[in-house]
């Protein structure tokens, strides 16, 4: 009996689909029993160089502001924009009456405090009772009154004549020095009458005779009026200071660059009067973002790039200071960011004296090494502050703990726990890869 060929055909079709499933899970089980396919990189001896490029400015020594310490009127300025300076010549003046009034009051007051001094020691020595010191300090409260209350009726009209227009800002201060001299003497005379008064009630009744009571009182008077002259001699000295300073002078040589003091009838303390840029040694200026400042050194190489006519001029320097505090700032995303200010300090012959206020790149220099065992950065993986990398043993991915020396996003210098030659799993970020996970090393 024969047997229809489409049947013998069947049959063999069945036979090779079977061989070719039994062959697929064949080689299957083989790579499972292979592991993953990982990628490796072998670690090699390569010479390192990061870089950190900042826009900067080129300048000749920087630019300085002239800060008024005083408050007052401007009374007259001796330069203009653009002349050169040297170091002490006089730049303006604030008129220092106000100060000076302040000075001659205290000057008498202070003349005032020796006088009842001497009078003091002249009573003690003749013995007088202290009740007749106390008399003529209660008329002297009474008199420093009354010249604290003409001082306040001046200086509330002052104000009023000062918002009025009436009146010019030098004299409203001149008021307010007289009105603020006079409630001090006041207060000071009460204070002086009152101590006195409680110490003789003391003296008193503790018991002891008239004569010991008198010399104590007077040597209590004699420390009171001797701390008085003290604190005056200490004001009269500041106010000497203020007077001094109302002289504003270049204190280094330079090219005045801006004048705000001219446009300026009155300037207060801390205002800048004017804007000196010192000639000198050349340097550039830039301002790094704060996780850079940490890598960068007094001293570290840096190169300025500077375009001029589309052709890069390139030219060498060295880092000269970096600031202690960051400044806030927006990045060009609109977002916040704090930013180090350094100075560097350029190489001599050069010629850049024609390139202040020139744009510029600054290259900083963060790492550079010759002869480092270098692996790609992305077979590095940290935990709990240790950095680790995987190698292959025994068809087994193993982890190894590795000192690292610097990273980049590229590579990543190994100080210890490689050596050259070794060969690493690269890509350790996949979650196929685990310690003592099944894998090979793919072509």
């Amino acid at each position: 009996m024969k047997i229809p060929a489409i049947r013998i055909k069947k049959k063999m079709w069945l036979c090779l689909a079977a061989v070719l499933l039994v062959l697929y899970c064949g080689i299957n089980a083989a790579a499972g029993l292979r592991g993953t396919r990982v990628e490796t990189a072998n670690v090699q001896i390569q010479s390192v160089e990061d870089r950190y490029t900042e826009e900067g400015t080129i300048t000749s020594g920087g630019e300085y502001r002239l800060v008024s310490q005083v408050s007052g009127a401007v009374k007259e300025l001796f330069v203009g924009e653009n002349d050169t300076v040297k170091k002490g010549d006089l730049i303006f003046t604030i008129d220092d009456t106000d100060l000076q009034h302040e000075k001659s009051l205290g000057d008498s007051a202070l003349s005032g405090y020796r006088a009842k001094l001497e009078q003091s020691r002249i009573g003690q020595v003749m013995i007088s009772s202290p009740q007749e010191y106390l008399s003529l300090t209660r008329q002297e409260v009474a008199a420093r009154e009354a010249d604290y209350k003409t001082a306040a009726t001046v200086y509330q009209a002052s104000d009023a004549l000062l918002a009025a227009g009436s009146i010019s800002q030098v004299e409203w201060e001149k008021d307010r020095a007289s009105y603020e001299y006079a409630s001090m003497a006041w207060e000071q005379a009460r204070q002086r009458y009152e101590e006195s008064l409680h110490y003789l009630d003391s003296l008193k009744s503790s018991g002891i005779d008239e004569t010991t009571i008198n010399g104590k009182f007077y040597k209590s008077v004699e420390e009171q009026l001797n701390a008085q002259i003290q604190a005056q001699e200490t004001t009269i000295k500041q106010l000497e200071e203020k007077i001094g300073k109302c002289s504003v002078t270049a204190d280094r040589d330079g090219i005045v660059t801006s004048l705000p003091v001219k446009n300026m009838s009155y300037i207060q303390a801390g205002e800048t009067g004017a804007v000196i840029v010192k000639k000198g040694a050349m340097k550039a200026e830039s301002d790094v973002l704060t996780n850079i400042a940490p890598c960068l050194l007094p001293g570290d190489g840096v190169t300025v790039v500077v375009n001029t006519r589309n052709q890069d001029q390139f030219y060498n320097g060295s880092i000269e200071k970096i600031y202690g505090y960051a400044q806030k700032g927006i990045s060009a995303l609109g977002l916040d960011e704090y930013r180090v200010h350094v100075v560097i300090d350029m190489d001599e012959n050069q010629n850049l004296e024609d390139m202040e206020g020139y744009g510029a790149n600054i290259r900083f220099t963060l790492f550079q090494g010759e002869n480092k065992l270098v692996i790609p950065s992305s077979s590095v993986y940290e935990t709990d502050d240790q950095s680790y990398v995987y190698v292959i043993d025994k068809g087994r991915a193993q982890k190894k703990q590795v000192e690292v020396e610097y990273k980049t996003s590229a590579q990543t210098v190994i100080k210890a726990g490689l050596e050259n030659g070794d060969k690493v799993i690269d890509h350790v970020d996949s979650k196929e890869i685990y310690e003592g996970a099944r894998v090979y090393a793919g072509s």
